[in-house]
């Protein structure tokens, strides 16, 4: 495998940092319920995309950073609309449930929705 296969994409290091945010925002649920084994798991887990995130940006050319910047511009929109979709479910649907329980669904939604915008577009030349 070439050096060049090992480096990273905008649209990775955006994914890699949108699931860092999904697991950090289902913290507060496991600190509000006292599950503190997952809590740890949860936050050592950021730390290491975090950590991995950062390693490829500083390997990436800048090109590649520029293309993040757009990838991370484009995942917060999609996190915002996975946020709105759900929350226009819950209000639909009548289902009382605290934010902590479906703000991490939404936020695992919006990335699901940037990971396939990101597979599905065409490739830029």
């Amino acid at each position: 495998m070439s050096r060049q296969g090992l480096l990273a994409s905008g649209e990775r290091i955006s994914i890699l940092l949108g699931l860092a945010l999904t697991m950090l925002m289902a913290a507060p649920g496991y600190y509000i319920v006292r599950d503190n084994e997952r809590l740890i798991l949860v936050c050592g887990g950021v730390a290491a995309l975090v950590v991995v995130s950062a390693l490829l940006w500083q390997r990436a050319s800048s090109s590649v950073r520029k293309g993040a910047l757009t990838a991370l511009k484009r995942l917060l929109l999609w996190l915002v609309a996975g946020v709105a979709a759900t929350a226009i479910w819950q209000l639909a649907t009548g289902q009382s449930q605290d934010w902590y329980q479906w703000l991490p669904r939404a936020m695992t939604i919006g990335l699901l929705l940037h990971a396939l915008y990101g597979w599905w577009r065409p490739a830029e030349q």
